[in-house]
């Protein structure tokens, strides 16, 4: 399952990439905008040094720092639980991990993130696929947590070993000794008894 998880992101940071390079190519001989589907969805070239709406412009390092210690938390999730993790959840982190790369290797090579997806029905910022991913991989994650049997099963199995306090050495022993039946400490009586 992990080799499929790692094809799943670099097909989906490919995509986004891909589709990047693909709209500024086009966008640039259109004057930066092109009607998609009129009244609904156009593409429209921006450079996004910040979040959506230009919040924390100018703030692409604190993003990229950011990026990379959520990417590695993720991938320590992924590996450290991954036999035990239902797929919806394992499906939600795999997009919200390729998301994060696909605009981190945007702000790391040009200091910009490159949007180009713009709805024109409502007031929302311009977005790219890996924004998409990230944000469908977050639904994902709170709808499987909230209303699966398998994501809140999943994340009560954790919470209890979380509590559960492990055993010391001692106790380590006298658990062996137990499963035993008690062999080790019947032995001295044994050996008394040969001496009488």
């Amino acid at each position: 399952m992990l080799v499929t998880l790692c094809a799943a992101v670099i097909l989906l940071v490919a995509a986004d990439l891909i589709s990047k390079a693909a709209a500024v190519s086009v966008l640039s001989q259109t004057g930066g905008a092109l009607e998609f589907i009129p009244g609904l969805i156009r593409f429209e070239y921006h450079k996004n040094t910040g979040m959506a709406w230009g919040l924390f412009s100018n703030a692409t390092w604190v993003f990229v720092v950011i990026t990379i210690i959520t990417g590695g938390l993720i991938v320590f999730i992924l590996l450290k639980t991954l036999r035990t993790m239902p797929r919806n959840l394992q499906l939600g982190l795999a997009l919200v991990l390729s998301g994060a790369i696909g605009n981190l290797v945007d702000r790391v090579a040009l200091g910009y993130v490159r949007d180009f997806i713009a709805f024109d029905f409502i007031n929302f910022p311009v977005f790219n696929f890996a924004d998409s991913c990230i944000t469908v991989g977050a639904a994902l994650l709170v709808a499987s947590i909230l209303f699966t049997k398998s994501g809140r099963a999943y994340f009560a199995a954790l919470d209890e070993k979380k509590q559960k306090p492990e055993k010391t050495d001692g106790e380590k022993t006298a658990d062996c000794a137990a499963d035993n039946g008690g062999e080790a400490g019947a032995e001295p009586d044994v050996k008394q008894a040969e001496s009488k």
